[in-house]
């Protein structure tokens, strides 16, 4: 599995989580607010304990208290008992509080609670003095919160893996593609070049016309490794550069300003004309010495980087005593 799969799949099970949290939330919370509407009736204490456990660690350690109640109380003249139990306490204040209440609401007083219609047997204290039972609400929403936020990084995080890995593949794509025709351009380049010094090879009489076919065909090669090379190389890239229009500008001069006669043709706005040789040599001869221009200076970079960065590893360190002197 892709790690984007995985984020996603988690990110999916995080909002289900988020959402049976936010019905479980829904369901607490209408709970705690029929509760708070119960009818409140006057009970009779059949049994009151303060009882005292020990707290885990992980919750600070000591003592915690609370209340437990079995009261007996009328409803619609029928007698119903009930088991009342508080929320459990540990600070010094709320224990005070709570013991104090106690005291003063023994076995055999009168404390008001209020009852389920429903269910006549479940009730709570009605006091605001007595701590009520820990609602589940409060916990719930952060449940909820916590599953939400999880649900949303995960499906963040899946998307942006994604969508990283669509790059990767274009990359990959794209250099595999520059490879195919790179691969394709220097196979021609190879071809050509190898059909021009065969040429030259079993030309009679040789001149120097049957070697112009070279530099044209590694042009082709050039540029096919050019287009092949990974973007990282960039100092063989700026070389492979160098020798591809060298090669073009030696075609063009060959062009422009080799011996023997030219033969030129072209076409205006779809209308062919056959201009002089003169024409001819001086359009080519004007691209000729642009091309030149151009790789008379990217050989002058070039060799101002070779020796240039050669001279700057080689150079001495001044030692502090030389800069004092």
């Amino acid at each position: 599995m892709r790690a984007s799969a995985f984020a996603g799949l988690l990110g999916l099970f995080a909002g289900l989580c988020a959402i049976f949290a936010a019905c479980v939330s829904l369901s607490d919370w209408y709970g705690e607010a029929a509760q708070a509407s119960w009818p409140v009736v006057s009970a009779v204490v059949e049994r009151a304990d303060v009882i005292a456990s020990a707290r885990a660690a992980n919750d600070g350690g000591g003592t915690e208290w609370k209340l437990r109640y079995r009261v007996r109380y009328n409803v619609n003249e029928q007698s119903a008992t009930a088991t009342l139990t508080s929320r459990a306490v540990a600070s010094d204040t709320e224990t005070t509080k709570l013991r104090s209440w106690a005291a003063q609401h023994r076995i055999g007083s009168r404390i008001d609670i209020r009852y389920d219609p429903s269910q006549q047997n479940r009730a709570r204290f009605a006091s605001d003095e007595v701590p009520s039972a820990a609602g589940h609400t409060a916990t719930d929403l952060i449940l909820f919160a916590i599953a939400s936020i999880a649900c949303a990084g995960l499906v963040s995080l899946a998307r942006y893996l994604k969508a990283r890995a669509a790059q990767v593949r274009a990359a990959r794509d794209g250099e595999l593609r520059g490879l195919a025709i790179g691969f394709l351009f220097a196979a021609m380049g190879l071809m050509v070049t190898g059909l021009a010094i065969d040429r030259a090879i079993y030309a009679d009489p040789f001149t120097a016309d049957n070697l112009m076919g070279i530099p044209a065909g590694l042009m082709f090669v050039f540029a096919g490794v050019l287009i092949g090379l990974p973007p990282e190389y960039t100092r063989w890239r700026a070389l492979l550069g160098t020798l591809v229009v060298t090669c073009f500008a030696l075609t063009f001069d060959w062009v422009a300003f080799g011996p023997g006669e030219r033969k030129f043709n072209g076409s205006f706005v779809g209308i062919g004309f056959v201009p002089s040789e003169l024409m001819g040599r001086i359009c080519f001869g004007f691209f000729a010495v642009v091309l030149d221009i151009c790789a008379i200076a990217m050989w002058i970079d070039q060799l101002r980087r070779t020796f240039g960065s050669s001279t700057a590893q080689q150079s001495p360190l001044v030692s502090p005593s030389d800069s004092r002197a």
